[in-house]
């Protein structure tokens, strides 16, 4: 059997052409079942041809109509020939470029240029759209090398290398930072959360560490991730390294107003204590915003100090009076803490020590290692309270009437963005530019908000 596959374009003026593309022939007598239907090979060649003569009539018709002078409507003369070569998703092309001088009819300057490129500006960048933004995309979701080798495996244009899929992520991130909407509310236009179910806006943030390359002044950078929460809307993903970020507080105000914040609604941040993080979002949204401390680091803290009491349980102390009441504070701490009582709580914890001495003074210095390191965890616990108690709240109220207390969504997002791309078993190193920009087109695809951006040329 044979198939032959042609191509019928017909242009503006009426004109039809056919050109064949591909032929195609399978055996009847021994077939096979890895001869029935189009091989990989077969499509990549079929599309590939499909591809050059698609592309060649486009830039003929373009360069064609180019060509008509729009005041007197003759025919500008050609000053010379030249090629370009645009890649696509389909294959490489070679096209035709000329240089096109202008009709005698058009007033010029005295130094101004006498002729033009109509593809200057079509192909400014030798690649279509399509092609930088799926290549962007597949960097974002894998190595660059991996990238390299998924792209030539399945599509047959020119097999990329690593440089390439990477040169081009770098330069969709500049595009989309640049592009960033800085909708910055009037000073002082916006108001303070103030809990209950009037919070507008809320965002989850937290920090990942990845390491740095070798020689950089630290060995981890710090990439900054979050989430923006509004009624009825999708959340939106952010990223970004502070040690490369042009526009930092751009990038979250791009997120808020996305989610429909005009500088009216109150903006509530849950993060894990770290005082840059919640300070960020106050710089991007210029106005005072309600902060509050993740229930998940919390609940984690008092499960430290729990395991390190039940550490000294392990050694089977004899007079067990005293601990068995740090065992009934320790574990009304939680039930404190979630319904707001947050005094007593670090009044409870103050109090332990004295009881716990007291066990090691009566069962003797074998308790006083694992009552020391149960007290270290009693002391960082209430320090963190301390230093946070402003970001203090009832939680239990705030659980029930559905509002968030936790960063486990941001949590979720450094999973996504920073550590399945680069940490944990991604052996990479990074430069703050180059993490910087892969968190930002990560954070788009994720969102698929990378797939909205206009295409200028079909590939």
């Amino acid at each position: 059997m044979e198939w032959t596959v042609k191509l019928e374009a017909k242009f503006g003026w009426g004109e039809v052409q056919t050109f064949e593309i591909g032929r195609l022939s399978r055996r009847v007598q021994g077939l096979t079942a890895g001869e029935i239907g189009l091989m990989l090979d077969e499509a990549k060649a079929v599309l590939a041809e499909l591809q050059r003569r698609m592309v060649e009539s486009q830039i003929e018709e373009k360069v064609a109509c180019m060509r008509v002078c729009t005041h007197c409507l003759r025919s500008q003369q050609i000053r010379d020939l030249r090629t370009r070569t645009l890649q696509t998703l389909f294959g490489t092309v070679r096209v035709g470029a000329p240089r096109i001088r202008l009709c005698a009819c058009v007033d010029k300057a005295p130094f101004e240029e006498v002729s033009f490129s109509p593809l200057a500006e079509l192909l400014s960048d030798r690649c279509t759209p399509e092609l930088r933004r799926l290549q962007a995309e597949l960097g974002a979701r894998h190595s660059f090398r991996e990238a390299a080798r998924l792209w030539s495996a399945f599509l047959p244009c020119s097999p990329p290398n690593h440089a390439s899929i990477r040169n081009r992520l770098h330069r969709v991130a500049a595009a989309m930072e640049s592009a960033e909407i800085s909708a910055v509310p009037p000073s002082g236009a916006c108001q303070e959360a103030t809990g209950g179910s009037e919070d507008g806006i809320t965002v989850l943030i937290d920090g990942a560490h990845i390491r740095a390359i070798p020689g950089h002044q630290t060995r981890h950078l710090d990439v900054t991730v979050g989430k923006v929460e509004a009624p009825g809307r999708t959340p939106r993903r952010f990223a970004l390294a502070p040690l490369a970020a042009d526009r930092p507080l751009a990038q979250i105000r791009a997120a808020l107003t996305e989610q429909g914040w005009t500088g009216e609604q109150p903006v509530t941040v849950i993060s894990d204590g770290e005082a840059a993080l919640p300070e960020l979002v106050r710089r991007a949204a210029r106005c005072d915003i309600r902060h509050i401390l993740d229930w998940w680091h919390i609940s984690m803290r008092v499960r430290h100090a729990e395991q390190a009491l039940a550490g000294v349980y392990a050694l089977e102390p004899v007079h067990r009076g005293g601990l068995d009441m740090v065992e009934f504070s320790i574990n009304r701490l939680r039930h404190l803490i979630w319904n707001g009582y947050h005094e007593e709580a670090r009044g409870e914890l103050f109090d332990v020590r004295h009881l716990a001495h007291e066990a090691v003074y009566l069962n003797g210095e074998r308790l006083r290692l694992a009552v020391s390191r149960f007290l270290a965890r009693c002391e960082e616990l209430r320090g963190y309270l301390e230093n946070n108690v402003a970001a203090l709240i009832d939680y239990s109220r705030r659980y029930h009437s559905g509002q968030p207390v936790s960063t486990s969504r941001a949590e979720g997002c450094v999973d996504e963005i920073a550590n399945a791309r680069m940490a944990k078993r991604r052996r990479m190193r990074w430069l703050p530019r180059g993490a910087h920009r892969v968190a930002i087109v990560r954070a788009a695809v994720l969102d698929s908000r990378l797939r909205t951006e206009p295409l200028q040329m079909t590939a």
